[in-house]
């Protein structure tokens, strides 16, 4: 029987080690694994008189010590010393280049791992505008160590800054605490959140003050958050899309329309939060997936972040004190403010009444656009009455970007707080280092952060 691996049963050999092990240590470097490289290096020779078999390929690995960077098996002080002469020359690298950098300058493979101090260290959020075809807009907040998802609003806007603000203060008081720092991408619609953070931690502690409480983190590193969006597209948002697209298929749904879009938002927006309340129930009350390479903990979001001492770890929240979230409220996301009504009220007046007179049907995947049609045909023979009329005429035209509702709020002007002191242990237990290294969801890469501070701690 001829030789698979040859020509006419004739064994091939290798090519010279000169030549293929500068590419392997190439696509190593860049993450490809065993089988990929096999396929690739075939681009660098003549595969009639050479081949690299996968055999020979984890042969020649181990003869050259070309590791992957789980081989490698660096540590935060293994590798603490390379990242600190990275980051006194490039100071702001997100986690592609440092990866690039540290293998370049350092020889160093590394990988990337998520890590923090404990629960409430900071907050993340970040708005998501794949809906804005509908005028639908949704924004999340999450506690990243234990994976808690504060809140997952959906609203007809998320360009706010006093609505985003707003949704923050009501979970502090839920909650009863606040984190050390808040954390979003740079965008003006999180000022609320980062004015709001800074007053009340200011409030709780002078000896902050002229400090900026709230870190805004570039292009494609405030990861935690993008990651749920994709779980959120892949897991919640298929059946429900689908469901809003047979309005603009079938022409029952048109958002330039201030009339359409007003029953629109009626109608779906408090369907939609309820289901989307549900998701984020089971989300935090579910054990994510298994992996090897997290070095956060395992477990159910919501057991880690109400028990985090269960979990070897401890929860640096503020407790809140006083009138202080009134003061910040008042400031910053004042409760009258219009962009925390879902229509005009005198609209609701009239959605009210109909909802009243057919019995306030619950409204299901199954009936809402019959529910929001019969409410649009019973609003449109009711055009001639004047206040309607005036409700209607007073709805801005939708602008060529899309977004309602926005609000520009300036960020207070203060520089970022870096080191935070500490009530825990003392000695080297009171540093703090914080290393991103590598996903806990195979969804996305994090950022690349190394800081070596005093650890913050807040009252528990």
């Amino acid at each position: 029987m001829p030789n698979p691996t040859g020509r006419n049963g004739i064994r091939l050999r290798a090519p010279d080690d000169a030549i293929i092990r500068p590419l392997v240590e190439k696509y190593v470097a860049a993450g490809y694994k065993n089988p990929k490289i096999v396929a690739k290096l075939k681009d660098h020779y003549n595969i009639e008189h050479f081949n690299v078999s996968l055999s020979l390929l984890k042969k020649k690995r181990m003869q050259w010590k070309v590791k992957s960077a789980r081989g490698q098996d660096h540590t935060v002080h293994s590798i603490g010393p390379a990242i600190e002469r990275v980051r006194s020359h490039f100071p702001y690298q997100g986690s592609h280049d440092m990866k690039d950098t540290l293998l370049q300058e350092e020889h160093l493979l590394v990988s990337c791992y998520f890590w923090t101090a404990g629960v409430n260290k900071v907050w993340c959020f970040d708005q998501h505008d794949k809906w804005r075809r509908f005028q639908l807009f949704l924004h999340v907040a999450l506690e990243p160590f234990s994976g808690q998802v504060l809140w997952l609003k959906i609203w007809w806007t998320n360009w706010n800054p006093r609505l985003i603000c707003g949704w923050y203060c009501d979970t502090v008081e839920r909650l009863g605490e606040m984190p050390l720092l808040t954390q979003s991408d740079p965008g003006s619609e999180n000022n609320g959140i980062a004015n709001g953070q800074t007053l009340l931690r200011h409030l709780h502690d002078p000896a902050l003050a002229r400090t900026l409480q709230h870190t805004f983190k570039g292009s494609h590193r405030n990861i935690k958050p993008e990651i749920f969006w994709s779980q959120l597209r892949r897991r919640w948002a298929p059946g429900f899309e689908h469901l809003l697209n047979i309005g603009l298929d079938e022409g029952f749904y048109n958002p330039d329309d201030p009339l359409q879009r007003l029953c629109f938002h009626f109608i779906f927006i408090p369907w939609l939060q309820s289901e989307l309340d549900l998701f984020t129930d089971r989300f935090n009350h579910t054990t994510p997936r298994h992996n090897i390479n997290k070095i956060l903990p395992h477990g159910r979001p919501t057991n880690i972040f109400t028990n985090p001492e269960g979990f070897e770890s401890c929860n640096f929240a503020v407790k809140i004190q006083g009138n202080y979230l009134e003061q910040v409220q008042e400031t910053y996301a004042p409760p009258d403010h219009g962009v925390f009504n879902l229509v005009p009220p005198e609209f609701a007046i009239y959605a009210e009444e109909f909802m009243s007179s057919i019995g306030d049907p619950t409204v299901t995947n199954n009936n809402v656009w019959e529910i929001y049609n019969n409410l649009l045909e019973h609003l449109s023979t009711l055009l001639d009455n004047g206040d309607l009329q005036s409700i209607i005429a007073g709805q801005p035209a939708l602008p060529e970007e899309g977004f309602l509702g926005s609000d520009f709020m300036p960020v207070v002007d203060m520089p970022q707080y870096r080191h935070m002191q500490t009530n825990g242990s003392q000695g080297d237990k009171d540093r703090e280092e914080e290393v991103v290294l590598s996903s806990d969801d195979d969804e996305s890469e994090f950022e690349f952060i190394w800081t070596s501070s005093e650890s913050g701690s807040g009252s528990a």
